[in-house]
């Protein structure tokens, strides 16, 4: 079984001023996965009171009796996982409280892969490599995780994708599911994620990268990203109700696909000169 097909799903503000279209990625009568944009919550969180969530808006679709509620006969829709709010890509959601339980005994078993896509500030000497860091909580910071030797069991491999001058694309193959895993693991070997103020990352400025760059006028300069680097774009796992296989891929976010425009274009990877 595999994701297919250009269904979406807008969802709506209560007050209708506000509405945001969500590919469809993977659909049966069990699960649903979008795929999320940046800067949007999966879940409502007292910390940022004024951020839009996706089970909000689902919640005021079922209120409401949306058209697309309606056609898929259920108003249950509870989240699988969380991902976090700058983080786009995969996003998934469960029609029933059996489908809820479920799947939360396959992820929790790390019964699943899952792979990711992230931008991130240095060059690995290595083609691959394995960063196993126990992940922990900062004290008095409940939104910031510190890999090192407090905390959970925490390992993910990453394999470079694509070099550049100063930043690489990654692919990030998480072993275990710990909050901020891959940032913080990034952080802790001296890589942030490209953007990720929380973790030392910097914003990509075509200004940093581009010879001759000519600033605008007023000398405002739009980042090309504007957010932590972080792209969630494969979920594969055997059905925990039907028993069969389930790969959902989201592509590569048009932002990121346009830093790595850019990249290719003004940062392409040094080559060394080597002495005989």
């Amino acid at each position: 079984m595999s994701s297919g097909g250009k269904n979406i799903i807008r969802l709506f503000t209560p007050d209708e001023s506000r509405s945001w279209v969500f590919p469809v990625l993977f659909e049966d009568e069990h699960y649903v996965a979008l795929d999320k944009m940046s800067h949007m919550a999966v879940t409502h969180t007292q910390l940022f009171p004024d951020r839009p969530s996706i089970l909000q808006l689902i919640q005021h679709a079922v209120d409401s009796d949306a058209r697309w509620v309606a056609k898929r006969n259920t108003r249950h829709f509870g989240f699988a996982y969380r991902i976090d709010f700058e983080t786009s890509g995969i996003t998934l959601f469960c029609k029933s409280d059996e489908a809820c339980q479920k799947i939360g005994n396959l992820l929790g078993a790390n019964d699943e892969r899952r792979e990711f896509h992230c931008l991130v500030h240095g060059i690995p000497k290595e083609e691959s490599f394995e960063i196993d860091a126990k992940i922990g909580w900062v004290p008095g910071q409940p939104e910031i995780m510190q890999a090192g030797k407090r905390g959970k069991q925490a390992r993910t491999q990453f394999e470079i994708v694509e070099r550049f001058a100063g930043i690489t694309l990654l692919k990030c193959l998480p072993d275990t599911d710990r909050k901020h895993q891959i940032r913080a693991h990034l952080q802790h070997v001296g890589m942030p994620l490209v953007g990720d103020a929380f973790y030392g990352g910097h914003l990509l400025l075509l200004s940093k990268i581009k010879r001759n760059y000519r600033p605008r006028r007023d000398g405002m300069e739009q980042p090309l990203l504007d957010r932590a680097a972080l792209h969630y774009s494969r979920l594969s796992f055997t059905h925990p109700i039907k028993s069969e296989p389930v790969n959902i891929e989201a592509p590569l976010a048009k932002d990121m696909q346009v830093a790595l425009k850019y990249l290719r274009k003004y940062a392409p990877p040094r080559v060394l000169s080597q002495s005989k």
